[in-house]
């Protein structure tokens, strides 16, 4: 993928974004991940600042992606988005953390103990998920991740202690949609302790992207996979102990 092809993909996201609209992929797939962090980042600096990132993994051992959170794409719980308004309504039960200061860019990534003691505060949350290419599932999926890993918002619930100590792998999980449980379970992040997903994005934006700014927030992939409902849906990520947020879908 050459740098026009970057520029051409960026440009027509863009396009996307602005017009409501889902397009077939713009041009050849990226080739690795450093195409689709440059696409990224070419949407981000033309949509406002970042206000976090997103970062996940199949695995507890396999290498993290991540994508930022836009400008405007960072909502306080309750919050509430028209169906009208999206492509498709996707969600995913998350655990989020909020830093209280800069990490700024270096040369060389944190340690764990350094990113832990930037952090000010954890939250539940739920990710709101959208995509602006169409035909997702069949295409190449570093297209998704360009396209900001399909994030449409998240959904930032009340702040929970003793985050640092916590079983993340026993910490139970309940999804439900108008009151019905779609997910009931203990643990779920298929990347495994999301302190070793943060830690790792941390030293990935600190050395790659500029660094981390108080106030924004990371959230560390989903406990319950990609959950789709249907218009006018409610929909509350509760985990036992730690609290929950909602989000609703108006008709």
């Amino acid at each position: 993928m050459t740098a026009s092809d970057i520029d051409h993909a960026a440009q027509a996201l863009l396009q996307a974004r602005r017009s409501f609209t889902q397009i077939a992929p713009p041009g050849p797939a990226p080739a690795d991940t450093d195409a689709v962090y440059a696409i990224q980042d070419k949407v981000a600096a033309a949509l406002g600042p970042v206000e976090g990132w997103k970062v996940g993994a199949p695995s507890p051992t396999a290498m993290p992606t991540c994508a930022p959170l836009l400008a405007g794409h960072v909502a306080l719980a309750p919050a509430s988005f028209a169906a009208g308004s999206m492509h498709m309504l996707g969600v995913e039960a998350e655990v989020a953390f909020r830093f209280a200061r800069d990490l700024p860019a270096a040369a060389t990534a944190p340690d764990a103990d350094a990113v832990l003691d930037a952090v000010g505060s954890a939250h539940v949350v739920i990710e709101v998920v959208d995509t602006r290419l169409a035909n997702w599932k069949s295409l190449d999926p570093l297209w998704p991740l360009a396209d900001n890993a399909m994030n449409k918002a998240l959904v930032v619930g009340p702040a929970f202690a003793g985050w640092r100590g916590l079983d993340y792998d026993r910490q139970p999980v309940r999804l439900t949609v108008d009151g019905k449980a779609v997910v009931d379970r203990a643990g779920g992040n298929s990347g495994g302790s999301p302190l070793r997903l943060l830690t790792w994005l941390a030293g990935h934006v600190v050395t790659r992207r500029g660094g981390l700014r108080a106030g924004q927030v990371v959230t560390t992939g989903s406990w319950v996979g990609l959950q789709f409902v249907s218009p006018g849906a409610t929909v509350v990520a509760a985990f036992a102990g730690l609290g929950e947020t909602q989000v609703t879908f108006p008709a």
